[in-house]
């Protein structure tokens, strides 16, 4: 059997431990410079009190702090290499990480007087040295996928029924680090051959694609290569379940597979609440008086009333009343019943096609979201009879309804809007479902802006 090479696990990790030891120790070496520079301490903030440390101490001082730094870092887990994390994840989770280490060691520093230092010295480190390790990590992610391709953390041998499936997944994206090196479709029929690739093509992981009703079957074979120097990874079926955070959790000393997740739940769904109350009334008092502008506008355009009303179906598949300022004919839907708008639909008011190409139809909305039937930003709302045709149809349609209904969504800003496959639309609602942030709404609704003066399958 040939010998297995992990000097990618080993590397990997010193190499980035290695770059934020060198960019906290120049943090603190060109805080210093900017600090003591002629410039600084004569016009923007003087010195108090003569300098008592000298250079050198400082330069010890910066050795001393990276090193607790990065080795605070690495016992949180900052250099294990992750699979699925992303690069904004990663870059988050190393910042939270590095600041609650320096504010650890700030905390300790303050009870230690036998070392004088500048505390400014201390806070311009603080955030160039922040900036410094997000660069390091957009820089090795750059360089990720080129490296790992050639390179790779873990030769994977797939093993099970939905083999070519996850084998399929795995080639889409080099930068995880896992290379397969084989794939058997029934290992358990092939004892030999699945012992034989192992001491062939050295893998170190079986990743094992059965779905859940053959759990039985890939136990059987983690108890064929028993003895193996090997990490089992379990992966059922794809579209089995929503791409939740999937997670192994111990609840009474039962050890348990977490599928979902509620997203908004507790704190989560008091803040995004709190958010759309916040937000939501800030807007209506901004935009009062365009919302009363187009109101006279749209009744005097065409006979109706300038408000229009219809059941949608929203958070747990309770049906509301919707708001939208009136865009088309009052018959609109009398020969046809429920369509969808279309591009140059000739049901369309004159000044409907003005507010449909902004958006501004949807404004009204606002007082659903105060009413807490929607929030600003979700999965959009279908009326009853396309949510009773598509929750048949599609899959994990239902799961759009988890969380309430938004004026904008995931989906819509990526240009899945009006005519576009409700099976690619629910695919991004659900994404977004699964991954809620505060910070996932606040881009979405920048996206919207933008998304919005451009036009985009705006009709």
């Amino acid at each position: 059997m040939k010998h297995r090479d992990y000097r990618m696990l080993l590397l990997w990790p010193l190499i980035t431990a290695s770059l934020d030891f060198a960019v906290l120790t120049g943090s603190f070496m060109i805080s210093y410079q900017i600090r003591f520079s002629d410039w600084f301490y004569e016009h923007a903030l003087p010195l108090l009190f003569p300098i008592a440390t000298p250079f050198d101490m400082y330069v010890t001082s910066a050795y001393i702090w990276a090193i607790i730094i990065v080795l605070s870092m690495a016992f949180y887990g900052v250099y294990r290499v992750s699979f699925r994390i992303s690069t904004a994840h990663e870059i988050a989770f190393t910042l939270y990480r590095y600041f609650i280490g320096w504010g650890m060691l700030m905390g300790l520093l303050f009870f230690y007087r036998e070392l004088e230092y500048s505390r400014l010295v201390a806070m311009i480190s603080l955030f160039i040295g922040g900036f410094g390790l997000a660069l390091i990590r957009l820089v090795l992610s750059l360089m990720r996928s080129k490296v790992f391709s050639t390179n790779p953390l873990h030769r994977a041998l797939v093993v099970g029924p939905l083999a070519d499936v996850i084998t399929n997944r795995l080639g889409t994206s080099k930068r995880t680090g896992v290379s397969v090196v084989g794939r058997i479709i029934a290992p358990e029929r092939d004892v030999k051959r699945l012992k034989k690739c192992v001491e062939t093509d050295t893998p170190d992981m079986v990743i094992l694609a059965y779905p859940f009703s053959d759990f039985n079957v890939a136990r059987e074979v983690i108890h064929q290569l028993e003895g193996k120097r090997l990490i089992f990874l379990y992966a059922p079926e794809p579209e089995g379940f929503a791409p939740g955070k999937l997670a192994t959790i111990t609840i009474a000393g039962v050890p348990v597979i977490r599928l979902r997740e509620d997203p908004v739940a507790g704190w989560n769904g008091l803040l995004k609440r709190s958010f759309d109350l916040v937000a939501g009334s800030l807007l209506i008092v901004l935009t009062s008086p365009i919302l009363a502008t187009l109101a006279i506008a749209v009744k005097l355009s065409s006979p109706g009333p300038a408000i229009f009303k219809q059941t949608r179906v929203g958070l747990d598949n309770r049906p509301f009343t919707i708001f939208k300022f009136r865009s088309m004919r009052t018959d609109a839907e009398d020969k046809t019943g429920p369509v969808w708008a279309k591009p140059g639909d000739a049901r369309t008011t004159k000044v409907g096609k003005w507010l449909r190409r902004w958006s501004f139809d949807e404004l009204p909305q606002l007082f659903n979201v105060i009413r807490g039937d929607m929030s600003l930003v979700g999965p959009r709302p279908e009326r009853p009879e396309f949510v009773a045709q598509f929750e048949g149809e599609v899959a994990q349609y239902n799961e759009r309804h988890r969380v309430r209904a938004g004026m904008t969504g995931w989906s819509q800003v990526n240009g899945l809007r009006g005519q576009a496959p409700i099976e690619q639309r629910t695919k991004y609602d659900v994404y977004y479902v699964e991954n809620w942030s505060l910070g996932l709404d606040l881009m979405i609704l920048a996206r919207t802006l933008v998304a919005v003066i451009a036009g985009r399958d705006a009709y």
